[in-house]
């Protein structure tokens, strides 16, 4: 019997759950710097596979590949792993909504905000 191409087993066909949550933070994190995938792929200098499947967590990055993203955001490998923090929950809840839906959450949490502060 031939011998099969294994793969290196870092890639799948359905997203790892914590690569996928990590992929979203880092794709959320290069939109807000306003890089374009083009301009981030060259930033990072990894292959634009590489980098599209890490994004939808079909990878699970290495510690370099996680180093050159951080550097590149300018945070700390800390920092860029660091996607328990309420804030990057409220982040992952409202992503994907549209400038309605954005509105709304808006209004019902200055409403809280302002029940909070009475």
């Amino acid at each position: 019997m031939p011998a099969t191409k294994k793969s290196a087993g870092r890639h799948r066909k359905k997203p790892d759950p914590l690569a996928a949550k990590l992929g979203a933070r880092i794709k959320r994190l290069r939109k807000k710097r306003e890089l374009s995938f083009d301009a981030w792929v060259e930033e990072l200098g990894l292959g634009r596979g590489y980098v599209s499947e890490l994004e939808r967590g079909l990878v699970v990055p290495s510690l370099t590949a996680l180093a050159r993203i951080a550097k590149a955001l300018e945070l700390s490998l800390a920092e860029l792993v660091a996607f328990d923090r309420t804030e990057e929950k409220v982040l992952t809840l409202v992503d994907g909504l549209d400038d309605d839906e954005l509105r709304q959450v808006i209004e019902l949490m200055e409403r809280f905000h302002q029940v909070r502060s009475t």
